[in-house]
């Protein structure tokens, strides 16, 4: 037997007996990106959108598949939501790598309660709402009606289109703007003679909101003129 074939028949048994290799015959592992990171930067996303405007969260991320493997990404992950301004129910967030390129999709489901105004007590039609008319009260985010009123303020001197009973969500639907003058009480006439402004006290006729037409009564004069509701307790004659 000569040399030459001495050694193939060496390199052949090393070989079965996986004892062989060749130099750089495996390429170098690719660390994978670890599934756990995505789903808190999405998680904290969602805390930092929905802080302290929902009140006791719950928040359900539908994982990644397990089996999915993501190269390790070389830069900070970037994040985008496209509706920043949904904070509750189904919403979908993207994370992207942009070195090595990829991006995935991870859904999530926030539940939790939401303020609204109720009313402390009935009120007629045509009522002025007062601060101890109204109180916030926190209810589940979907059994509250849409369009509900979230700010006291909101409702603050609005006037009721209908009857409401104590404890009904206040809607917007159902209110009128407040009144900036009311009947029979003093307000401010104001006049131009040229660039000269004249200013005279006068009696209201007739509730007036933000822009409207009323009648009201010169109390110098003693006549009854129409004037525009531009201001609180002020009237504009053109």
């Amino acid at each position: 037997m000569n040399k030459r074939i001495a050694h193939s028949l060496i390199f052949t048994l090393l070989a079965s007996m996986g004892l062989f290799c060749q130099a750089n015959s495996q390429a170098t592992p690719v660390e994978a990106h670890p599934l756990n990171a995505i789903h808190s930067l999405v998680t904290e996303h969602i805390k930092q959108k929905i802080d302290q405007q929902i009140i006791e969260p719950q928040i359900s991320l539908r994982k990644l598949n397990p089996r999915l493997k993501l190269q390790s990404c070389l830069h900070p992950l970037e994040l985008q939501d496209r509706n920043l301004n949904t904070l509750t129910g189904r919403m979908t967030i993207s994370v992207r790598c942009s070195e090595p390129v990829w991006r995935v999709f991870v859904p999530a489901v926030v539940d939790g309660k939401k303020t609204v105004v109720l009313s402390t007590k009935g009120m007629l039609k045509g009522a002025v709402i007062k601060r101890e008319d109204i109180k916030v009260h926190a209810l589940p985010y979907k059994k509250i009606p849409r369009g509900s009123i979230v700010n006291l303020q909101t409702a603050i001197g609005m006037r009721t289109k209908k009857p409401i009973p104590a404890n009904s969500v206040l809607k917007l639907k159902d209110l009128q703007p407040p009144y900036w003058v009311f009947k029979n009480q003093e307000v401010t006439i104001t006049t131009y003679t040229g660039s000269i402004r004249v200013e005279t006290k006068g009696i209201a006729l007739k509730n007036g909101v933000e822009r409207q037409q009323i009648p009201v009564k010169n109390m110098s004069s003693k006549k009854t003129i129409k004037g525009i509701v531009v201001a609180p307790n002020q009237i504009l004659v053109p």
